[in-house]
Order: structure tokens, then C-alpha cells, then sequence
């Protein structure tokens, strides 16, 4: 199989998928349905939902192949085609198509011929994988039934949007708690398998409630918005980042210890001065941190959360909380 090039906002991609929470998932209902309800209207023995995930393809949904295929290296897959294109990608006969001849799912059971994959989409834009059709026999579709798997994938990315509504705060458009404290366990267990550090930064815009009594709520919302803006611009991607609660965040550093996220929240400190110096003397961001490493001492989340606000806490320059 030739080399797949990656589409050229691989980076954010990447960090919007996982941030959807829909990575290393159970089974979900929503979306078995669809593929059992496409497996049937289009008459083929399989149907599935695909993520593209950085090296690998995870099947999110999938009615006709075994457990052993739910997850899959990416470089041998149909939807590594399929990322790259906003059209259907359609393989009449894969024994024609020189880029899978050789692949797993062709070469060997269940023996692959025809593939059509439908491009489905995040709710900011970013591609997460594919809606697809696979049968043991060579076929073509008319364009009644390409355009209602056209349909099919509409309704997986509505429902995208729905789970993003459930797990992401309205006003910044990160993670709310419910979809941190997911995403984050999963992450904690993942990288202690791995023997990586992991570290939490606990950040609070001290002067929220000082906006809202003198300029109002707008005001106060804005605040939050500029100091979203300034915490996505000073943090990687690949770094999860939530509103825990109305002026308070946190940033869950991978593969970092307190060291790396000390540095990392300094810069932090940076880019904050840097805005208000731009700012009206009434728009400007007064933000205390502390962060705390994952360990022993920290072991759960909460207690890992607990840490790095007690720290913050101990750096405000009037050693209370704003909103207490």
C-alpha cells in the first residue's frame, strides 16, 4: 500500500478528536443503530463508523466485522483515503485499486471488494473519520443511495454535536467539568500504563467579579472569552484544556512533570501581561495558577485538582478566592 499523506490540519484535528471524548469508547446506541439500519437499506455485510486517530483507525460503530478489527493500524485503512476529501470515496473493485490490493481487510477474511466511505466532520470543522460501506463482492451504487449515505453520515455529525453541547462549556466552547473529569481519567490511566508524567494547572481569573459588579455580566463574559484566548494561544494541543466552574480553568499537562508545567504556566504568566498591555485599563486579566503532578500523593483526579487549587489559592495577591 502506498503512503497516505495526512491532511494539512493534522495537528488541530488530531486535538479537536480528542477532545470530542468518542476516542476508546464503549459501544454506543446512537450510533450501533445507524449501522445496523445501513447494513440493512444498502443490503452489504458490513457497515461502520470509523475515527481517525493519530496512528491508528478506531471503529466507533460497526455492524459485520469482529471484535479483532474495532481498531486498526491507520496507514492499511480505507479511511485514511477517505480523511483527505470532502466527497464520497468510492473503490468499485479494491482487486483494481492499487492502493488497497494489499491491505489487511482486502488481503485477507473477510476479503474486501467494495468500499464507498462518507467524510463526517466535528462540529468545528475538523474531520473525524468516516461513515462506510463495505461488501465481499464488487458493486456500484446509484446516486439515490450515495446521496442517502451522504445523509446517513449528516446525522452522525449531528450527533457529534450533541455530545459536544453535553461535554463543552457555550460561553468559551471548551470542555465543561463533565467532559473534563471523562476525558481526563482516561488520559491519567493511559499515560500511567505508559510510565509518563502527568501534571495539572489550576488557573483563576481573580478579578471576575470585580468586572461584573463595575462594568456587568457582558463584561464579565468577555473577560472569560479574552482569558480562553490567551490559555489556548499559550498551550499546546495536545494539552486538555476546561472551565471547571465560572472564573476558574485547568489545563492537563501529557507527558510533563511539575517542572515542564511550572515553565508552561510562566509562559502563561507572559502572554497575560501581553494582553493587557494591549488592553483597556478595564478589560485587563488579574489570573493566579498552581500546578500539581500526578503521583502518589495525587492519585485521583479530585485529589490532583485539590493540589493545584490549594496552590493557586496560597499564590493570590490578597490570599482569598475572588469569588468567596
Amino acid at each position: 500500500m502506498k503512503t497516505v499523506k495526512t491532511p494539512p490540519n493534522e495537528t488541530e484535528r488530531l486535538a479537536s478528536l480528542k477532545a470530542s471524548g468518542l476516542l476508546d469508547t464503549g459501544p454506543a446506541e446512537r450510533f450501533d443503530r445507524l449501522t445496523r439500519l445501513a447494513k440493512h437499506l444498502f443490503d452489504v455485510p458490513v457497515a461502520l463508523l470509523s475515527l481517525v486517530d493519530e496512528n491508528r483507525l478506531w471503529l466507533k460503530a460497526c455492524d459485520g466485522l469482529d471484535a479483532a478489527h474495532r481498531e486498526m493500524p491507520r496507514d492499511t485503512s480505507f479511511c485514511t483515503h477517505t480523511l483527505l476529501q470532502d466527497s464520497p470515496l468510492i473503490v468499485p473493485d479494491t482487486h483494481d485499486d492499487t492502493r488497497f490490493q494489499t491491505i489487511p481487510l482486502v488481503a485477507n477474511a473477510p476479503h474486501i471488494r467494495f468500499y464507498i466511505g462518507y467524510p463526517v466532520r466535528l462540529p468545528d470543522g475538523g474531520q473525524a473519520g468516516a461513515f462506510c460501506l463495505m461488501d465481499t463482492e464488487p458493486r456500484e451504487l446509484t446516486p439515490q443511495q450515495i446521496s442517502l449515505l451522504g445523509d446517513f453520515a449528516a446525522i452522525v455529525e449531528d450527533e457529534f454535536a450533541l455530545l459536544n453541547a453535553a461535554t463543552h462549556d457555550e460561553l468559551t466552547g471548551q470542555l465543561n467539568p463533565r467532559g473534563f473529569h471523562s476525558l481526563a481519567a482516561y488520559a491519567l490511566s493511559a499515560h500511567r500504563r505508559r510510565g509518563e508524567f502527568m501534571t495539572l494547572g489550576f488557573i483563576t481569573l481573580d478579578n471576575y467579579q470585580d468586572i461584573v459588579a463595575g462594568a456587568g455580566q457582558e463584561a464579565g463574559d468577555n473577560a472569560l472569552r479574552d482569558l480562553t484566548r490567551v490559555l489556548k494561544g499559550a498551550f499546546r494541543d495536545s494539552d486538555l484544556l476546561a472551565r471547571l466552574d465560572h472564573n476558574q480553568f485547568v489545563i492537563l499537562f501529557a507527558d510533563t512533570d511539575e517542572k515542564g508545567a511550572w515553565i508552561a504556566m510562566q509562559y502563561l504568566a507572559e502572554r497575560v501581561e501581553e494582553f493587557n498591555s494591549r488592553a483597556r485599563r478595564d478589560g485587563s486579566l488579574a489570573v493566579s495558577w498552581g500546578v500539581a503532578q500526578h503521583d502518589e500523593a495525587n492519585g485521583s483526579l479530585e485529589q490532583l485538582i485539590k493540589t493545584a487549587d490549594k496552590r493557586a489559592y496560597s499564590a493570590k495577591p490578597l490570599g482569598k478566592r475572588a469569588d468567596r
